[in-house]
């Protein structure tokens, strides 16, 4: 049974109303690359896709080298709070991490070293954007 229609409007509005966004996770949780959008979606891996959307994809691991490195890169990029400026943003972060213009649309804590290199080097290359 297809997702019903209550949860296609809440991906959607996670989606930001983004088709490559909407694309890019239904092609994640269906593992078929000709699905691309969510009323393709099954209840179960609509119900599975919106929690997982839902949490803070943006939890960092103080012993991971690699977590620290997208920590120093946020502060560099400027993806800090408002109110407290030394603090990351990790509300950006976990919406770019969702976003399609992440090369791995996964929690930080799911990811794995080469995973996280990729991450790396997105935020690297937005950085060198920004500063020429």
């Amino acid at each position: 049974m297809n997702a019903i229609t209550s949860q296609r409007k809440q991906l959607y509005r996670l989606f930001r109303y983004n088709k490559d966004t909407e694309a890019a996770h239904v092609q994640q949780v269906t593992g078929d690359p000709n699905k691309t959008a969510a009323s393709d979606l099954s209840m179960t891996q609509a119900r599975n896709l919106i929690n997982s959307l839902t949490k803070n994809w943006a939890y960092f691991d103080k012993h991971n080298r690699q977590h620290s490195t997208i920590l120093s890169l946020c502060h560099q990029l400027g993806w800090v709070q408002d109110a407290n400026p030394v603090w990351v943003d990790l509300a950006r972060l976990s919406d770019w991490l969702k976003s399609f213009r992440s090369p791995v649309n996964k929690p930080l804590q799911a990811m794995e070293t080469a995973e996280l290199s990729k991450v790396i080097f997105a935020l690297e290359q937005i950085l060198k954007k920004q500063y020429k």
